[in-house]
């Protein structure tokens, strides 16, 4: 039930803000996000191997930059959250946006949709369930 409840809660949150609204990549591409952190990197890894499952063979979902995002729309980025065998693991980060020449922007909410050309994520947090 709780689980349940915190799901939808999630997607009511996606739901109301373009900016943060949800769209599917592999966890493949979720591992080459979070390459910058060997130790999430090798608890994922841990797990399909547990599960005997691949990477590719796995989806998961992730904030999706709405298309006010002059050339991030459609991107994802974290919160990442994908379910391995009978577990779930939820990814956080810090993100950080930069203009078009690499210029500083500051995070989602002080970032200009219309010249954050790149994005940065780092400080990954995660938890898993059950």
């Amino acid at each position: 039930m709780r689980q349940t409840t915190y799901a939808a809660a999630v997607v009511i949150l996606f739901a109301v803000s373009p900016a943060r609204a949800e769209g599917t990549l592999g966890l493949d591409e979720v591992i080459t996000a979070v390459s910058k952190s060997p130790n999430l990197v090798a608890d994922i890894q841990a797990e399909l191997a547990k599960t005997n499952l691949k990477a590719d063979s796995v989806t998961c979902i992730a904030a999706r930059h709405g298309n006010h995002w002059t050339y991030l729309g459609g991107g994802r980025a974290a919160p990442y959250e994908c379910e391995i065998g009978k577990r779930t693991i939820r990814i956080e980060a810090d993100r950080i946006y930069f203009d078009e020449r690499g210029r500083l922007l500051g995070d989602l909410d002080k970032a200009d949709p219309e010249h954050a050309k790149t994005f940065r994520e780092d400080n990954f947090r995660w938890t898993w369930t059950p």
